[in-house]
């Protein structure tokens, strides 16, 4: 296994600790649109904004309409996310992080949200990201400006305070328990940067690199580089500065990527039977706002002191970011910021659905359903009614899998087998109307404690009405075989999972640990195949604090893992302690998992994030079931050019870099389940 403590590190890995440190600097940056540097010593600009005014209060009225109380469906038309199209070659925009007042589901709601404008044109705002739709060979170009106000109200909140540590000094040696711990507490709820989940681009520099930290009242020019090559599909966006991911992802800080119109023979919206149906994309988000209709703490026992903590009936203080609080606080699942909006379709037409799960912590189970008289949901409810399975996948997490997965078919609505949607999971399917005209609906079908991110028991809700009207279509869908030659990536083969099944010096260990520090401690090199939940006791232990940590240490205390340009890896992944599961989401490149597919066999995919479940074995072909793990297949590639840069070297040396793995529970991954991964050369 390849975890290095290292006190020296690659020069990259180096400059990496320098740009950090440079994030909290206020030098006055002149804006020039720049070109791709490959100096070594490249430092970030920061540019201060010259019209920076943040508002000094918050408006009269929000909190009104906030209370925590069942919230009924609108029904109204369902809309679609601003798209910003690609030109030339490039999209240029400038997207701005403030506060905007809206209103959601009657509250009146003051929360941290995207503005964007092109070209001089007038600021556009909205609760969801706007769409961007970029070609394999495009530049993603845009200025980025924090326009929130400065911290001085609660630095160790807004900023980071007496936190003192950047998030690369952990790169050079650990932290004390007391600074980690400092370091992952959630904070810098002001400070903000740029994540393309999903996108096979370069993690350095001014490209998808989350180390970055953007202070309020400044600005940054992002550069960033989609290869020729690049596998054509939905992907997306969202903040991600540690200590503060959870808080604005679900303040509505996200937005689709969509990469299309490349190569036609892996443009799935080029296949004869897919090519001119309608394509539509569906953010699926948890906005977490309290009572008083904002998202300005984590932990109830631990809020600013300016900031009142919300109360249920009992008198039980809520925590926004908890095992309970998204039941106890009422909210419901928004489509492309909508609670419960409509769609019609025409009988028998097909359609492409793009899902996006851009929030937080619940599970999403989707399945369609035929109204009936049991679906009350004035009530809240959604009875036993008549199943419909329609959903056919032919992607995930953006990667076109070459066969059609006909989730559901013949099957009652408690056998459905659908793979659930995880917080950062993408799934693209073909849906195919009743030919019955009438009302259905898309819901979240009811999920158990053992399935659920939460540990919870999870109601089944109503996400959005289908109405099937108008005249009818004689869409047929495609077969896997006519789907086969549009495969992203192809499989490893045998040989080659048999060659890293058999390197074990290179195989990769990383085990997801929530529980007591103490436990965990004991364990010399604790890992998936070496340490069971019955060794552990399940991380109960005494009163303190517990730890979220990848193989028993919190961000700033765990190793960075080095992982090598070009290489192939087994990595064995695996959840240990209190929770039931944690999604892992590594950057840059994808992995190959295995699946229960439609047919109730194991299938492979290409995926960037998977829920890794504390009592399942995936991969493994005589599992132990006291060591439960998921095995998955990576190759750590990097392409031969990018737009404007045709020297192979320079193209790999924008590639290496640092970046991060974590769970995608985002409020784990700010309180420490994150590792700082190395490319190296």
């Amino acid at each position: 296994m390849r975890i290095l403590k290292r006190r020296e590190l690659k020069l990259v890995a180096a400059l990496s600790a320098s740009w950090l440190l440079a994030a909290c600097a206020t030098n006055d940056m002149l804006h020039s649109k720049h070109e791709m540097s490959v100096d070594e010593q490249w430092q970030p600009n920061y540019i201060k904004l010259s019209d920076y005014q943040p508002p000094t209060s918050i408006p009269a009225n929000v909190g009104e309409g906030c209370e925590f109380q069942y919230l009924a469906p609108e029904l109204e038309k369902v809309s679609d996310p601003d798209i910003l199209k690609s030109n030339n070659g490039e999209l240029d925009f400038t997207l701005s992080v403030e506060y905007q007042e809206r209103n959601i589901a009657g509250c009146n709601t003051w929360l941290r949200n995207y503005a964007y404008r092109q070209n001089n044109g007038s600021k556009t705002s909205a609760l969801v990201g706007p769409t961007l739709k970029l070609k394999p060979g495009d530049i993603l170009r845009f200025r980025l400006e924090n326009r929130m106000p400065d911290c001085a109200s609660a630095p160790d909140f807004l900023c980071a305070g007496s936190h003192q540590h950047s998030h690369s000094e952990a790169m050079d040696a650990p932290l004390s328990n007391e600074d980690a711990a400092k370091m992952n507490t959630p904070h810098n709820f002001n400070v903000t940067n740029f994540h393309t989940h999903g996108l096979w681009v370069s993690p350095s520099k001014n490209s998808d690199n989350v180390l970055l930290e953007l202070q309020p009242g400044y600005g940054f020019d992002y550069e960033i580089r989609i290869p020729e090559d690049h596998p054509q599909g939905t992907f997306w966006y969202h903040a991600h500065v540690h200590g503060s991911t959870a808080l604005q992802v679900s303040s509505g800080m996200a937005g689709a990527i969509i990469i299309g119109d490349g190569n036609p023979d892996k443009d799935l919206s080029q296949q004869p039977q897919i090519k001119d149906k309608v394509d539509r994309t569906f953010l699926l988000q948890q906005v977490a706002y309290d009572c008083n209709g904002v998202i300005e703490y984590y932990d109830a026992n631990n809020a600013p002191s300016d900031v009142d903590v919300c109360k249920l009936d009992d008198g039980t203080s809520v925590s926004l970011f908890g095992t309970k609080s998204w039941q106890q606080m009422q909210r419901r699942t928004l489509i492309n910021g909508q609670v419960v909006p409509s769609i019609t379709v025409n009988p028998g037409e097909v359609q492409r659905w793009r899902f996006v799960h851009a929030g937080v912590r619940e599970t999403l189970k989707l399945v369609t359903l035929k109204d009936s008289d049991d679906i009350k949901l004035h009530q809240g409810i959604i009875g036993d009614a008549e199943f419909v399975g329609s959903l056919n996948q032919v992607s995930v997490d953006g990667l076109n899998t070459g066969q059609l997965d006909r989730w559901c078919l013949d099957q009652t609505v408690k056998s459905c087998n659908i793979e659930a949607l995880q917080p950062g999971y993408r799934a693209d399917y073909l849906y195919k109307a009743p030919i019955e005209p009438g009302v259905y609906w898309l819901i979240d079908e009811e999920t158990a404690a053992k399935s659920s991110l939460q540990g919870e028991a999870e109601n089944k809700e109503a996400l959005m009405q289908i109405v099937v009207a108008g005249q009818n279509k004689a869409d047929t869908l495609p077969t896997s075989a006519a789907l086969k030659s549009y495969q992203a990536h192809a499989a490893p083969t045998p040989a080659k999972i048999a060659a890293m099944d058999a390197d074990t010096s290179n195989t990769q260990d990383m085990m997801f640990y929530l529980g007591n520090r103490s436990i965990i401690a004991d364990i010399t090199d604790p890992t998936c195949l070496t340490v069971s939940n019955s060794d552990i006791d399940n991380a109960q232990g005494d009163s303190e604090p517990p730890i979220f940590s990848i193989n028993g240490l919190p961000f700033g205390q765990n190793p960075d893992r080095d992982l090598e340009l070009g290489q192939w890896q087994r990595w064995n992944l695996c959840t240990r302690g209190l929770a039931s599961m944690h999604p892992y989401h590594i950057h840059v490149n994808p992995f190959y998992a295995y699946r229960t597919g439609p047919d109730g066999e194991q299938q492979g995919v290409w995926r960037d994030t998977l829920a890794i479940e504390k009592t399942i074995s995936s991969g493994l072909p005589n599992p132990d079931t006291n060591y439960p793990a998921t095995v998955v297949y990576s190759e750590n590639r990097y392409p031969s050019s990018l737009p404007g840069i045709s020297n192979p070297d320079t193209v790999k040396k924008m590639y290496a870099g640092a970046f991060v793995l974590h769970c995608h529970i985002l409020d784990h991954e700010d309180q420490g389940m994150m590792q700082k991964v190395v490319l190296v050369e």
